[in-house]
């Protein structure tokens, strides 16, 4: 029911709304009004109406008043209207609607009459306040569509980010001092397709506003960095966000970012150090950090961070992270003491078992995998459909001849990941070993179609080919994979020793007259040695064939010595005797001292055995 129209008491929530309401000029002129219109007046005919508790006497004379034309009747209280203010009826319904305002139909209302109030006409005061209400009703409802968006996805979540956009670019027309406006207008431009120079303009603005709110204003010169085109520029406005909130950890982040750019390491150290003091069990944000110094080949500047970190607050976490950094350097043991800490800290940590089950396949201890694979999944069963953990599963499966169960987990791997060109140099090694070389040869290929140019996806063919005895096709892979080597990318040149020696091989020993080329194997072998520094002993034993295939016996005998004694020192160094072909080595020797050149030639069988899926075994 209407208070207005019925008498009743306006309930006390209403009471106070008005309170606050009625210091605004004309409001109270309105509510005064209200107020003296049930006290007793003298009429414009001079008639004396006062009451009984006044006396005649008492009464002052009427303010003089202008004449009124003859004939006009009497105004009446209510019926004085102020003619500067002609909408301000409407305004007084909207304050009064404004009080129990909560839906969007609601704002709405309450803004159209503000909107009706403002173009039949205020004053200047009351057109102030009107517009500073009608920014307010505006900054609620663009704060309202921009949280419904975060409920929808696609267009429609586009359309309510534009949509709250307009109405909050209305709200600081009416109200240009409407700080959380700007930089609201700041945050949705942020996202896809928004407006970068507006982004500029509105955090400007509410830097400018926000000067008794430091944290507010810190939160601006970070979101207003985004859009500098200059790092210096950046580089300002991220340390003035600093400087106002030292705890505003993305500022420190984005300025430790920037300054690794720019090669300051020691200042970037500093910053990516007070990111994770404010926040040291954020392992995102540790991860993050220390992803940026690996990829800047500064891996000591790393651990060293983390060492601190973890001196400072020690967590299951950073130990976890500490490990896979330790792991990713070679630096086994330390990792190993890692996972122990962590497991020490959390022994029901699912994640720190899996990472500790591959230390112990890199160390050939599939035992001690196996056991913390089987641990980790009792723990948690559904890490046995993580990545990680089906890696673990394949490598154990290598390690026990299970070959079959190898390559379908390397399968269930790549069907997750299409384009994982690693994943599929991995199946095509496990076709070779499961003496699957046409496999091998046919998945390489379906890649190479789509990548031809990738030189480790040509080097495994290549040896696919040597398996199977198609020598011209190894080395038509093997040149071509050579022409698209950079001996100065890191990457290019862990894989150019290999390439080169496998293609020196075939040209040297290949039983195909038409295929060997004995000059431009022994270009190819001194080159591979001196990559190797003469310390691995197949690639010693393939510069000398192809000094045999010179006829330069006597160098052959000399390097082929080399080889024999590297193989031995590698198994002196616990390196299996099947895996440095010992064997074979020692028969090239003597192939030599016979001056004979040696010939090989694989011709692999392909294994025929169906490959079973663990859905196609019946269990019996």
């Amino acid at each position: 029911m209407n208070h207005r129209r019925s008498g009743q008491d306006i309930p006390m929530k209403r009471n106070r709304l008005i309170a606050d309401l009625i210091g605004q000029p004309r409001v109270l002129a309105t509510v005064a009004l209200m107020c003296c219109s049930s006290l007793s007046v003298v009429s414009v005919h001079g008639q004396d109406t006062a009451t009984e508790t006044a006396p005649a006497e008492a009464t002052q004379p009427a303010p003089p008043t202008t004449p009124l034309p003859p004939g006009a009747p009497p105004l009446l209280p209510t019926e004085m209207k102020d003619t500067n203010n002609p909408g301000q009826a409407d305004l007084d319904e909207a304050v009064l609607k404004r009080i129990d305002a909560e839906s969007n139909e609601d704002l709405e209302a309450v803004a159209s009459l503000i909107e009706s109030a403002l173009a039949k006409g205020l004053d200047e005061e009351n057109q102030s306040f009107a517009k500073k209400m009608l920014g307010s009703i505006q900054l609620q409802r663009g704060q309202g569509l921009a949280a419904a968006m975060t409920r929808m996805r696609g267009r429609r979540a586009l359309q309510l980010r534009d949509e709250a956009i307009r109405v909050l670019e209305q709200a600081i027309i009416n109200d240009p001092a409407l700080a959380e406006a700007h930089m609201m207008i700041a945050r949705l431009n942020l996202l896809p397709d928004g407006d970068k120079d507006r982004i500029a303009e509105a955090t400007s603005a509410a830097i400018e506003l926000l000067e008794d709110d430091p944290k507010e204003r810190s939160t601006a010169y970070l979101l207003r960095a985004v859009t500098q085109d200059k790092i210096e520029d950046q580089l300002a406005d991220l340390s003035q966000a600093i400087e106002l909130d030292p705890t505003n950890a993305e500022a420190v982040r984005q300025r430790a970012g920037l300054r690794l750019q720019e090669g300051k390491f020691d200042e970037a150290v500093e910053d990516l150090q007070k990111v994770l003091e404010l926040d040291p069990t954020n392992e995102q944000i540790a991860a993050a950090t220390v992803q940026q110094l690996v990829e800047m080949d500064r891996a000591d500047d790393a651990i060293e961070l983390l060492s601190k970190t973890i001196q400072a607050q020690p967590s299951e976490g950073l130990y976890r992270l500490r490990a896979l950094l330790f792991t990713n350097m070679d630096r086994e043991e330390e990792a190993l003491a890692d996972l122990n800490k962590a497991l020490a800290m959390q022994p029901k940590d699912p994640i720190a078992l899996l990472q500790r089950a591959e230390i112990a396949l890199r160390r050939d201890d599939v035992k001690d995998a196996k056991r913390d694979l089987d641990a980790a999944i009792d723990l948690a069963p559904q890490v046995e459909q993580l990545d990680q953990a089906i890696v673990v599963r394949c490598f154990i499966a290598v390690e026990e001849g299970r070959m079959a169960d190898a390559i379908n987990d390397m399968k269930l791997l790549i069907d997750r990941s299409p384009d994982d060109v690693y994943r599929q140099l991995q199946l095509a090694n496990l076709y070779l070993q499961d003496d699957r070389p046409r496999q091998a040869i046919d998945m390489l290929s379906g890649v190479l179609d789509r990548d031809p140019n990738n030189a480790s996806v040509l080097r495994s063919r290549g040896d696919a080919y040597l398996a199977v005895g198609d020598h011209a096709e190894a080395i038509a892979d093997y040149e071509k994979a050579l022409t698209n080597l950079d001996e100065d990318n890191e990457g290019d040149a862990i894989i150019l020793p290999s390439v080169l020696n496998n293609l020196a091989w075939v040209l040297a020993t290949s039983p195909k007259d038409d295929v060997r080329n004995g000059a431009r194997s022994l270009e190819l072998g001194l080159r591979a040695v001196e990559l190797t520094k003469e310390e691995e002993a197949h690639i010693l034993s393939t510069l000398a064939a192809g000094y045999a295939e010179t006829g330069d016996f006597e160098n052959a005998r000399k390097w082929s010595e080399k080889a024999v004694e590297a193989a031995k020192k590698e198994i002196e160094e616990g390196a299996d005797e099947e895996s440095v072909q010992i064997n074979q080595l020692q028969e090239e020797l003597d192939s030599y001292k016979s001056e004979k050149p040696w010939r090989e030639k694989q011709d692999t069988e392909e294994n025929q055995v169906p490959l079973l899926s663990p859905d196609d075994l019946i269990d019996t």
